[in-house]
């Protein structure tokens, strides 16, 4: 099966479902949609300052900011679920005085709508469609030559890169496990580059001067929730592609974190992602070039907000 076919009925068979799910949705009534719709949403706003005068130890002063808004919106009745999510996340830091600029740490936006179709209580029919990019531009600095002064260099912007992935499988969702796993051999992934420089650079696996590519392959994705302890909950999302073309080669992109209640104010998280692509290349520490595991931890504690 060519490329363009698993592409074309990937994304014909997730709108199709998503189209006939949403009409079936619409057309209840009030009374019948509230006992079967499940709402939520979090945000968190995590804040940092150090100011250092005269400091005899030395270092350096900074101001960090951090917010994070998630919510889902889940329907489940008789043969039927659909489950919808939303993530939007993004934080600076400034180290030094006021005169130094702002960086980013953190810069995501996730949007998710997956629906199924029961086939047993624990294996279902899925389509899933899931879109990610972020909403400001990312520097990197690098060393100029014979000069002491580094210089910042765009890196990847709105839509650069954006990731739009369609997929239609089968999900195992065992009872009271917290798992759910979706084998996906129709899977369709589009990456962006709409950022004119980084387009004409091939970045992010995009041909040189190209906006787009398309990729047809297999994916596994799914997550795990479960609670360790009292006030403390483990969340892990999984998501592993694979283009035909390329097979094994394996995009992979995992998250874990770590929950910590202090009280319904009050919360630390731990969080971890880890990335690899094959066909993206990044500047290492060393300053050498190439494809390499990216890795992200990040530590808060801060305020949240649940309604």
């Amino acid at each position: 099966m060519t490329q363009k076919t698993v592409l074309f009925l990937s994304f014909l068979l997730c709108f199709q479902i998503a189209w006939s799910q949403t009409q079936q949705a619409v057309s209840e009534t009030p009374e019948d949609s509230i006992s079967y719709w499940k709402n939520g949403a979090t945000f968190s706003l995590n804040l940092q300052q150090v100011g250092l005068t005269n400091w005899a130890a030395g270092g350096n002063s900074s101001l960090a900011i951090g917010g994070l808004v998630e919510g889902f919106t889940n329907y489940e009745r008789e043969e039927v679920v659909w489950e919808n999510r939303a993530k939007i996340g993004y934080g600076i830091i400034r180290n030094g005085d006021n005169t130094n600029r702002f960086e980013k740490t953190d810069d995501a936006v996730i949007l998710t709508s997956k629906y199924s179709q029961k086939m047993s209580q624990e294996i279902l029919m899925t389509a899933t469609i899931n879109f990610r990019t972020q909403m400001d531009e990312g520097y990197k600095l690098e060393n100029v030559a014979g000069q002491t002064e580094k210089r910042r260099v765009l890196i990847s912007d709105f839509m650069a890169p954006g990731y739009l992935q369609a997929s239609l499988g089968l999900t195992y969702r065992p009872t009271d496990w917290g798992l759910t796993a979706t084998l996906a051999p129709f899977t369709g992934r589009f990456t962006f580059v709409l950022n004119d420089s980084l387009s004409t650079a091939g970045s992010f696996g995009v041909a040189a001067g190209e906006r787009i590519r398309s990729e047809a392959g297999i994916s596994l994705t799914g997550t795990f929730e479960k609670t360790l302890m009292k006030n403390v909950d483990l969340k892990t999302a999984y998501n592993f592609f694979s283009n035909y073309e390329k097979f094994p080669n394996t995009v992979v992109n995992i998250e874990a974190g770590l929950n910590l209640k202090v009280n319904d104010y009050i919360q630390s998280k731990i969080n971890t992602q880890l990335i690899y692509d094959h066909d993206v290349k990044v500047t290492r520490s060393d300053g050498t070039r190439g494809r390499d595991i990216q890795l992200k931890n990040v530590i808060t504690v801060g305020f949240t907000l649940k309604f």
